[in-house]
């Protein structure tokens, strides 16, 4: 007995897809598997289901590439925040700050200095928006602005980190949501391979042997013999 097999690639469904298609084309009516309207409705799916995987590759490479921008910038606003709190720190320590101010950046006054755990996204945007805010404010009282780094500084590698972060969110979903759109369109390309098999195995099942091999392979079906158990 003849066990038929649906191609497991995309590249494989789509051309038993446009076999059909082309021996629909070739013969007209001598071989009518597909009628008009579905050999044009084949054509139109094999065109969006090549359109879905070129949209899901173009967004693993985005994604891709938005992970390789986030790693370098991560590492920079990582530093940034961490270098500004620990000349915070100092300042405060040489008594050219007042203890108060610290509480402006988030931290409370009364408390031996210690720098705070940046090994975190979730870490870093939260002391950089802190010391962001603390070094406005304390600067709109009179204070003198701090240095090596200045916030200023600080701010434009925060905020860049800021995009790449929510610009991998974006890349992210997108090919999850590809993802999703291809598997409906596998599923829906199986279903009519199998569909135009079945049609073409009941118009030709009674061929002999060495003709219905050969109608077969005109339409791409990938078949093997097994023999028949009793």
């Amino acid at each position: 007995m003849y066990l038929k097999r649906v191609p497991e690639t995309d590249d494989g469904k789509i051309r038993t897809l446009q076999a059909a298609v082309d021996r629909q084309e070739i013969n007209g009516d001598q071989e009518i598997i597909l009628s008009t309207e579905e050999v044009e409705e084949l054509r139109l799916f094999i065109i969006s289901y090549e359109g879905a995987r070129f949209v899901l590759k173009q967004a693993i490479k985005d994604s891709t590439k938005s992970q390789t921008e986030y790693g370098e910038l991560i590492k920079n606003a990582q530093m940034y925040v961490s270098h500004f709190i620990q000349v915070l720190q100092f300042t405060v320590i040489r008594n050219e700050i007042k203890p108060e101010a610290l509480s402006d950046y988030g931290f409370e006054s009364g408390k031996e200095l210690e720098l705070p755990d940046l090994s975190t996204e979730e870490a870093i945007i939260y002391w950089g928006e802190k010391i962001i805010q603390g070094e406005t404010k304390r600067m709109s009282r009179g204070g003198y602005p701090l240095y090596n780094p200045a916030i200023a500084k600080v701010k434009v590698h925060y905020e860049l980190f800021l995009d790449i972060v929510h610009s991998a969110k974006i890349y992210k979903q997108n090919v999850i949501r590809q993802q999703a759109v291809l598997y409906e369109m596998q599923k829906k390309a199986e279903s009519m391979i199998r569909n135009i098999w079945s049609r073409v195995e009941e118009k030709y099942g009674n061929l002999p042997l060495q003709k219905l091999s050969e109608v077969y392979q005109s339409y791409k079906i990938n078949y093997h013999y097994q023999k028949e158990l009793f």
